[in-house]
């Protein structure tokens, strides 16, 4: 994916700075088929340019010469992809007589740009034909390989000529006979969990389904196999707790003695005024905390289903603490912070149902499961280019 990733940015940086170029620069560099889109453009919002105006008269012709030579040389091969650029050559030279149409100086200029639309059909038919007898003989390998050739050479002949044969039946067969098909068992856990067990594999198997998205892989629950009567997958994924603890209590106090430096405590007189007393005050302060931790390791496995050998293994784990604080004073709660303060005003809580708890704990599991699966797939990508 990196590795297209580069290409298609390296691909974006030419096409900027092709498409920086003037026209002339495009002319001088021999890229004429540019050069003209270019000047025809530049020639819609300044016609008067003469500059434009030479531009166009030189490079139409030679565009039409090159993209000629290109078809001749494709013709006269036996290269697969022949007829791929007889077609793209095609279609670009009737691009340009669309554009040259579509701007009066340039039509004024070039009084009879050429098109080869009956041309291009038989091109596409052509191409066409091969791309699906290509499907054909890849779908003889019955192998998952061959089967993506297959499908990529269908969805070609059905993009040269729509509704090509049974182009459209022969998309779906070659992409199912693809498709790499894995059945996802769900964990095992004892009954009083299996609830939120089947929450976590649920939504496991919703969110894992947006690998089918683009992909030569689906991946089925057991029940979907079974319904689809789907008998000959290649391949499971298996999910099993190795182990896991709920609701281990763990209960802590600790009590402290606060205090507070000048703190109003009254007011006294002092020649016939009264002022503000101020002393120390003091206070007995316990912290009480309760945490219910509960944590567990996941253990997946890529299996073949033909010979049951494992092809790929990981493990992952999470954890989830549940906290409770309160607390209780004794003595002058201006001694306390407003923290303190706010703990006093909280108290012992039940802990969440070990089933809320199995969820929680389950959370960094599922992130986990779910990175690891599409980055195991991620390599049967669909090419959805047509071309």
């Amino acid at each position: 994916m990196k590795k297209i990733q580069n290409i298609v940015l390296l691909l974006t940086l030419v096409g900027m700075i092709v498409g920086c170029a003037s026209p002339a620069r495009q002319l001088n560099r021999g890229n004429y088929y540019q050069a003209t889109v270019d000047a025809v453009r530049k020639l819609r919002t300044n016609p008067n340019k003469i500059a434009n105006q030479d531009v166009l008269l030189q490079s139409y012709p030679m565009a039409l010469k090159m993209a000629e030579r290109d078809i001749y040389n494709a013709s006269q091969s036996n290269n697969l992809d022949k007829y791929d650029v007889m077609v793209a050559r095609y279609e670009e030279m009737n691009h340009l007589a669309e554009e040259i149409y579509r701007c009066p100086i340039a039509h004024e200029l070039i009084r009879n740009p050429q098109e080869f639309h009956s041309e291009l059909a038989e091109v596409k038919g052509l191409a066409a034909e091969q791309a699906y007898n290509l499907g054909l003989q890849a779908m003889t390998y019955k192998t998952l390989d061959q089967s993506r050739i297959a499908y990529n050479n269908f969805v070609k002949a059905g993009y040269y000529v729509p509704n090509y044969r049974d182009v459209v039946n022969k998309i779906e067969e070659s992409r199912y006979a693809a498709t790499l098909r894995v059945i996802v068992e769900p964990p095992q856990t004892p009954a009083n969990f299996q609830v939120s067990a089947e929450f976590f594999y649920s939504n496991l198997v919703t969110e894992m389904a947006k690998v089918n998205r683009n992909q030569f892989v689906r991946l089925y629950t057991p029940e979907e196999a079974k319904n689809e009567r789907m008998t000959n997958p290649h391949q499971y994924l298996v999910l099993d707790f190795l182990e896991f603890y709920v609701g281990n209590v763990s209960d802590s106090k600790n009590t402290t003695e606060v205090k507070r430096d000048s703190v109003i405590v009254g007011t006294v007189d002092v020649g016939g005024k009264k002022v503000n007393a101020y002393n120390t005050v003091k206070a007995q302060f316990t912290r009480y905390q309760r945490e219910v931790s509960s944590g567990g390791k996941m253990h997946v496995r890529i299996i073949d289903a033909t010979n049951s050998r494992v092809i790929e293994q990981r493990a992952f784990e999470g954890s989830y603490v549940w906290k409770n604080i309160w607390a209780t004073y004794s003595g002058d709660d201006r001694a306390l912070t407003n923290e303190q303060i706010k703990q006093t005003k909280s108290q012992a809580e039940l802990p969440p149902p070990h089933q809320d708890l199995f969820i929680e704990f389950t959370k960094p599991i599922y992130t986990q499961v779910v990175s690891y699966v599409r980055s195991a797939y991620s390599k049967y990508y669909v090419n959805t280019d047509k071309k």
